[in-house]
């Protein structure tokens, strides 16, 4: 999966690293009904909820509010099986607090359903083919195209904004025949996007930093199912504190995080001067990519594909 957060907020550049938080991604579970080839997280049917309970992420989001997070995205795995998301979609918004849920959209509870259109929250999915058999191929469930699918166009009819990306993982896959279907659907904000060498895409290494979009130098964070606090939910093994052992403030105030923030900015400054102003509708560079970061500035290359 990628992740694009599409919120309403304008993170500090990579340039000039953050000394807070204006977004958290909160990543509730590893558990998930796909087993997506690409998956960044290593998501899948066999994993849990880790070791956060309910609790422990009603306090990150106390927390977040102190500190002036406007946005939080809950992900996963699929977040959509952890039991307590309605609840801590209420609490967020309770504080002020806006929220997106990226869900695979295999299925959606019909309270989830209630609490999307109750709270405004935003709704954001991965999509990969027109062919339901070069979706199954990708994600190992032959029931999710279909079900993706109609639950992309029961959101639209609820009044739930919608994002979706796509994802282009194989060479011969369709993308633009996707696009077009999401398109009928009646999705607006369509993305397409390239796989990120993190988790099942890449076992061997880390994560190159350079291989970021550079937005985790600045003021966003990522909480994890074990508490475990990243620059970003690509950045898997570059851990900057834990949430059960002390507070996002002590996290956001560590030398681990400012270290490691400059690390990010100095491997993705030439990312970043492509993002602020290189960039346009004819010249674009592939350094331009990925598109995760959380806010509305992403630059379109030639012919609108990113």
């Amino acid at each position: 999966m990628t992740i694009q957060t599409g919120l309403d907020i304008h993170p500090t550049s990579a340039q000039e690293p953050g000394h807070g938080a204006s977004f958290l991604w909160l990543e509730l579970t590893g558990l998930c009904q796909l087993s997506c080839t690409h998956c960044y997280a290593d998501s899948g049917p066999t994993k849990t909820h880790g070791t956060m309970t309910t609790n422990d992420w009603l306090s990150v989001i106390d927390d977040a509010a102190v500190i002036g997070v406007g946005a939080i995205q809950f992900i996963g795995g699929e977040p959509t099986l952890h039991p307590a998301l309605p609840e801590l979609i209420r609490h967020a918004s309770s504080l002020g607090i806006a929220t997106e849920v990226y869900s695979n959209l295999v299925r959606i509870r019909a309270d989830i359903w209630d609490t999307l259109v109750e709270y405004n929250v935003r709704l954001a999915t991965s999509y990969y083919s027109d062919q339901p058999e070069q979706h199954t191929l990708i994600t190992g469930n032959a029931l999710a195209h279909k079900r993706t699918t109609e639950n992309i166009s029961k959101a639209i009819a609820r009044g739930i904004p919608v994002r979706v990306g796509i994802v282009a993982v194989l060479e011969d896959q369709r993308v633009e025949q996707a696009r077009q279907l999401l398109a009928d659907l009646g999705v607006q904000d369509i993305e397409v996007d390239h796989v990120r060498r993190a988790g099942r895409a890449n076992t061997e290494v880390d994560t190159p930093l350079g291989e970021l979009c550079g937005q985790c130098a600045g003021d966003v964070l990522a909480v994890y199912p074990d508490g475990v606090v990243r620059p970003c939910v690509f950045t898997r093994s570059l851990q900057v504190g834990d949430v059960l052992e002390s507070s996002l403030r002590q996290v956001i105030d560590s030398p681990e995080l400012a270290t490691a923030r400059t690390a990010i900015g100095n491997a993705t400054a030439e990312n970043q001067r492509h993002r602020d102003g290189i960039c346009g509708p004819d010249v674009c560079n592939p350094r331009c990519l990925p598109i995760c970061v959380p806010g509305q500035f992403v630059c379109k290359p030639k012919g609108g594909q990113y």
